[in-house]
């Protein structure tokens, strides 16, 4: 008896567990996020859309903008190559290893590893300028030289990543009227800095020391929260790297990488709150990811379906008689999907190109064509296959070809007779012939 209670006790709360997973699973809601936040997360790998907040709103970027001046170090520099300190650097407020940390003089120098450490773990101010000036050549340009000929390469740079509503002056990211981005062009920033194995071994790196070229070292302390284990209520060990920023007018910022059992996140953070304990902006970043972890591709066609079926005209005997048609369904051999969202749904396009549907070169297994899935930012593109091949319409016209097969047979029959009767007129006028002689 008292185990066909506990059995009853067990199964009702299984089954209570089960229908409250998917009652939660059914009504999964948004991220909580700060109200003025701007948001997106994006499939690393793909860089396709998987949850936004008005990711097209105009947002000051803050020192998330040292992401592209990294990007812009590595395609330039060698991670041995010395830079030197100069004078647009010095002149540049705090944060900065100048004021904050230790005294640099004009004229000293150091590694470009060192820089990208002082760059993106501690965001040094000083030290975006520092390479600003080095990646130009002009190591006596005051800040505003600085920001007039480093922007010309910043912009550059967002051209060819093909963001349309970006424009950066400074090389850290202080605030300017004219130096602005959104949730989304910072998202391709961001996935192409991480996709940097150098940027990316440099963004993880929970603490790190910057050793200039005359023996001073300077130890440095990463300030995304996320990667930290001291900090126990905001630590995430699926967090692999990412880069803080604040101002005044963009409000707290944070772009983040996230790796959960191979799955790779970026999630992006503007605009959102600063709290006495700076904590808001990296909740507001967990509750993103931690939502977007949950949303898995949608299937637009699975494999083996009909995209779509095409009317061919062909001809059974190929060069004459009466013309036929088939309908040829065109098939696809993997699932074509894509994250649904209002951006997607919003912006995706299909189009196909066939190549060749030739009747009498018809293969199941061979492509006559691509299916291609355009989204923001990518492209997907899918073989299509032919559903019916060559043997199929011989196999529907088989009664046609038997019929026409007999009256081959027939036709030649009858011109068998027909020569052997003639041979056997003309014999027998051959033998009358010789008779009368």
């Amino acid at each position: 008896m008292k185990r066909k209670i506990i059995s009853l006790i067990l199964t009702f709360a299984i089954s209570l567990s089960i229908g409250s997973t998917a009652f939660a699973a059914e009504n999964n809601q948004p991220p909580q996020l700060y109200p003025k936040t701007t948001a997106v997360a994006i499939d690393a790998e793909t860089g396709e859309v998987i949850y936004e907040k008005n990711l097209d709103n105009k947002i000051y970027p803050a020192s998330t903008t040292k992401l592209l001046t990294a990007l812009l170090l590595t395609e330039t520099k060698k991670p041995t190559d010395l830079l030197t300190y100069t004078a647009s650097a010095k002149a540049q407020p705090s944060a900065s290893i100048n004021l904050d940390k230790k005294p640099l003089n004009i004229g000293q120098q150091m590694t470009v590893e060192n820089a990208m450490k002082g760059l993106l773990i501690y965001s040094a101010n000083d030290i975006a300028y520092m390479i600003a000036d080095n990646i130009l050549g002009k190591l006596d340009d005051n800040v505003s030289d600085t920001n007039r000929d480093f922007s010309v390469l910043m912009n550059k740079k967002i051209a060819e990543l093909g963001l349309k509503s970006t424009h950066f002056i400074t090389p850290n990211g202080l605030h300017d009227p004219n130096h602005y981005t959104t949730a989304y062009d910072m998202s391709v920033i961001a996935k192409n800095a991480f996709s940097n194995k150098y940027i990316l071994d440099t963004v993880k790196q929970k603490e790190a020391t910057i050793t200039t070229a005359d023996g001073i070292n300077i130890p440095i302390e990463n300030r995304n929260k996320l990667i930290l284990e001291k900090e126990t209520s905001l630590y995430d060990k699926t967090c692999i790297g990412g880069k803080t920023g604040y101002t005044n007018e963009a409000g707290k910022c944070l772009i983040a990488v996230f790796d959960r059992g191979g799955r790779k996140i970026i999630g992006v953070i503007m605009n959102s709150g600063y709290d006495s304990q700076d904590t808001l902006v990296f909740k507001d970043m967990e509750n993103l990811v931690n939502y977007s972890y949950t949303i898995n591709y949608t299937n637009l066609y699975t494999s083996n379906s009909t995209y779509k079926t095409e009317t061919v005209s062909y001809k059974p005997l190929k060069f004459f008689g009466p013309t036929k048609t088939i309908q040829v369904p065109l098939l696809l051999k993997e699932n074509v999907k894509y994250y649904k969202n209002d951006i997607n749904d919003k912006e995706k396009k299909l189009t196909d190109n066939i190549s060749s549907l030739d009747p009498w070169k018809l293969k199941t297994d061979t492509s006559v064509g691509t299916l291609t899935l355009t989204e923001r930012g990518i492209t997907k593109k899918y073989n299509l296959y032919a559903g019916v091949s060559t043997g199929d319409l011989i196999k529907d016209n088989k009664l046609l070809y038997g019929g026409v097969l007999a009256g081959i047979i027939a036709v030649v029959a009858v011109i068998i007779i027909l020569i052997f009767n003639i041979i056997n007129l003309f014999s027998k006028r051959g033998r009358r012939k010789s008779y009368y002689r």
